[in-house]
């Protein structure tokens, strides 16, 4: 009778370990599409800020633009 009892409770908890498995691994997949789906969100946003600037070229320029000669003099004097 004792074997019986146990044959069957370890074939529940035996059912049970791989029914978490699969869960498991089900999350695991969950996660690992919103990994890529994160992932690729940022590479968008990153693109379309690329896009941005190069769509303004003006942007660059006044960039360019704000570093003033008297600084860069400044700069060569001290070093010597």
């Amino acid at each position: 009778m004792w074997e019986s009892i146990h044959k069957h409770n370890s074939a529940s908890a035996a059912q049970q370990l791989a029914q978490m498995r699969a869960e498991l691994a089900s999350i695991l997949e969950k996660e690992r599409v919103l990994r890529e789906r994160s992932a690729d969100r940022e590479i968008y946003r990153y693109l379309l800020e690329a896009r941005r600037l190069v769509a303004r070229p003006s942007f660059l320029g006044e960039q360019v633009l704000n570093i003033s000669p008297t600084v860069a003099g400044e700069g060569s004097q001290l070093a010597a």
